[in-house]
């Protein structure tokens, strides 16, 4: 991942004790880990669904103006009702399915290769350049109105951008929470405990 990741980096003394014990008994790491991304992944994937960061607090809402922009350009059911306004890092998807979890024996990640994911995770500001380019248009009575590039009656004009700054609040979505803490931690206590019950059974860990 060349985005942004987050792994897993425990201070719980408990938990790094259950981790350790784990490995001691010869207990197979490598699957704790696998477990351990996944409910990482789950948690983070539930982030995005209730719009909060690792600690609790709600994400940045949308500017009104982005609310109202994308509220005009969501779409409506079979029955034609507004589905309402997309959910928040949610427009296309994009980012939500290109975070993916990554573990090895030692180690267990989350992440995505999306250049643009850590902006969103910190926050920051985007500078736009000024730029030229022909867009279509097309005349509505009096009213000039954008136009698809198929319309017959729409002509081409070189508009240009002034530069301009944009301030991206920081939602983070990558992260532990105490729920998280607790979750990791009966993960690994739970393998240890499979693991002394086969050394008991006389079974090779």
């Amino acid at each position: 991942m060349t985005g942004v990741r987050s792994n897993l980096t425990i201070e719980d003394e408990r938990v790094n004790a259950a981790l350790t014990h784990v490995a001691q008994a010869g207990g197979d790491t490598s699957a704790l880990m696998a477990e351990i991304s996944g409910a990482m992944l789950f948690s983070v994937h539930r982030r995005f669904e209730t719009e909060t960061a690792p600690n609790g607090t709600p994400w940045a809402r949308h500017a009104p103006r982005t609310a109202k922009a994308r509220l005009k350009r969501s779409r409506k059911n079979a029955a034609g009702t507004q589905l309402g306004t997309p959910k928040i890092l949610r427009d296309s998807n994009r980012l939500y399915s290109s975070i993916i979890s990554e573990a090895s024996s030692d180690e267990a990640a989350v992440g995505t290769n999306l250049v643009y994911a850590a902006i969103h995770q910190a926050g920051g500001t985007v500078t736009q350049y000024p730029q030229s380019r022909m867009v279509r248009f097309r005349k509505v009575g009096r009213q000039t109105r954008f136009a698809k590039k198929a319309h017959k009656r729409a002509y081409d004009r070189p508009v240009t951008y002034g530069a301009r700054t944009i301030v991206i609040p920081a939602r983070p979505y990558l992260g532990f929470s105490d729920t998280d803490q607790t979750e990791i931690l009966a993960i690994t206590e739970a393998h240890f405990e499979a693991t002394i019950s086969d050394v008991d059974r006389g079974h090779a860990p």
